[in-house]
């Protein structure tokens, strides 16, 4: 017998994701082995399994929270949009290339699909519960038939789901009662319980309304989640960043088209004197005591984003007065020039110059690397030469020529042995970069960083600690305890179990 639950959305960003992490961990924390599963998911912000391949970050992050290791199994396909026409397909964890998205579609969706139910049936044999979570809103009439994303696996396994709505939007219970008409009897007899989330004020003001509900579907509401500030959890796509922080060390994230990985600023998070602020202007940027270029799916793009409008040539003026970080498609950008000789990221080959502040080319290789990594910073004047880990989702390659010289000796490679080298660095600039994501994780390395920028500002030091899964386990225990306190977990274990 399978023992699972769904959870689907009226909408996309209403929470399912954290509802999803929260209901994991409770029965995770109850001693039962959990996977998420997702069968699609849109988003430019990955991670690589720990068996090999990428998946979306939202499923790792799903995956730690009930204290089990991410899998390429838990989300069988990732789409990365790549503009209006054109998305990189990833199945089971590898590149399908780049398509159309009518090629996908038409060609590859059934396939993948196929693909999905036999992961979905080989978690079944390794755990004893299943949380699966559905895509962007759960009913929209032009493609429901052929929706795989949603309610199609829940049907085949004939599982329960409940459905989440965003009552911080507005309209909440007319979205529900709309998504419940549009979806086929097949799909809305599965519907066995309903989350409100992100409620502000008193659910006593709110209690008529959801008589009304109950009475109107039949269908009970499982708890009014509130709306909680300081919750922090992977963000999965860029709708969701943000600011945060009021300290006086002013930080600087160009956010530029197709930005992903962003989770490379959680742990800022953890230093009450940083302010990050989000910069999508030239006039926005002004001068901040930390820049970072943080990663992109379409590295052409998001430079050409930055010439257009000018965001470029501040960033080359004030290189020198400020600590320049660049991770990923950040680092790249930094560089003289990018070559993608065999149209393997943007669908044609195609070259630009960088930006030119580190003097060093990045060439795409076939091959695209997807590691959990480790390294050694190398001996340089910035950062003293210390281990660090992170991941690495790239087909960029440096390639180091006259003066050049790399950050990183890497040495390990998803438990491999290896020999290679990444990163680039400007002591007279302040400059440092690298395609290792989570390097501001090293709780050394973001130490030495804020405390240079620290004593140029004449601000006392301090010592780092704690690391984006300290921030995540945090947020996800405190909101479990919101969770047991506004949900009627009796009701969803008798959905689970006795199904």
């Amino acid at each position: 017998m399978v023992f699972g639950l769904s959870v689907v959305g009226c909408s996309s960003s209403c929470g399912k994701s954290l509802i999803t992490a929260i209901i994991a961990r409770y029965f995770a924390k109850k001693g039962l082995k959990v996977s998420p599963f997702k069968v699609q998911n849109m988003s430019l912000n990955s991670y690589p399994a720990i068996n090999g391949g990428e998946i979306a970050l939202a499923q790792a992050m799903q995956a730690y929270s009930a204290f089990t290791e991410p899998l390429v199994e838990m989300n069988p396909i990732l789409i990365k949009p790549l503009g209006e026409n054109y998305c990189e397909v990833i199945v089971k964890g590898r590149s399908r290339g780049v398509l159309t998205f009518q090629e996908y579609w038409s060609r590859l969706r059934i396939k993948a699909w196929n693909i999905a139910c036999r992961c979905f049936n080989t978690l079944l044999k390794s755990y004893d519960l299943i949380i699966t979570e559905g895509a962007g809103s759960v009913a929209e009439p032009n493609f429901i038939d052929k929706d795989i994303a949603n309610l199609r696996i829940t049907h085949k396994h004939n599982l329960n789901a409940i459905l989440v709505v965003d009552i911080n939007r507005g309209g909440a219970f007319a979205s529900i009662i709309g998504t419940l008409r549009i979806l086929p009897s097949r799909y809305r007899r599965l519907i066995r319980g309903i989350i409100i989330n992100k409620f502000r004020g008193s659910c006593e003001i709110l209690k008529p309304a959801i008589d009304w509900l109950e009475r109107k579907t039949g269908i009970k509401v499982l708890g009014v989640m509130p709306y909680l500030e300081d919750i922090h959890i992977w963000p999965e796509d860029s709708e969701n960043l943000e600011g945060f922080g009021n300290g006086d060390i002013d930080v600087a994230v160009i956010a530029y088209p197709y930005i992903s990985n962003f989770n490379d600023l959680e742990p800022l998070k953890l230093e009450p004197d940083v302010s990050v602020r989000i910069v999508r202007s030239r006039h926005s940027l002004g001068e901040p005591d930390i820049i970072i270029l943080p990663g992109s799916r379409n590295v052409f793009q998001s430079l050409e984003w930055l010439k257009k409008r000018e965001i470029d040539k501040i960033i080359n003026r004030l290189s020198g007065s400020c600590v320049i970080i660049g991770i990923c498609g950040g680092f790249q950008i930094l560089t003289r020039r990018i070559s993608d000789p065999y149209g393997l990221e943007s669908n044609t080959p195609m070259h630009a110059d960088g930006l030119k502040i580190l003097d060093l080319e990045i060439r795409y290789g076939c091959d695209k690397i997807v590691a959990h990594t480790l390294a050694e910073i190398l001996e340089n004047n910035i950062l003293p030469s210390s281990y660090v880990k992170g991941y690495e989702i790239r087909r960029g390659r440096p390639v180091y020529k006259g003066s050049s010289r790399p950050l990183l000796k890497v040495f390990e490679r998803n438990f491999k042995k290896v020999q290679d080298h990444d990163g680039g660095f400007d002591e007279k600039l302040h400059v440092i970069a690298t395609s290792l994501h989570g390097f501001l994780n090293n709780v050394e390395v973001r130490e030495i960083i804020l405390n240079t920028v620290r004593k140029m500002k004449r601000l006392p030091t301090r010592n780092s600690h704690g690391d984006w899964l300290m921030i995540l386990n945090e947020s996800v225990e405190k909101f479990l305890k919101v969770f047991k306190e506004n949900f009627d977990v009796d009701y969803l274990e008798k959905l689970i179990f006795n199904n």
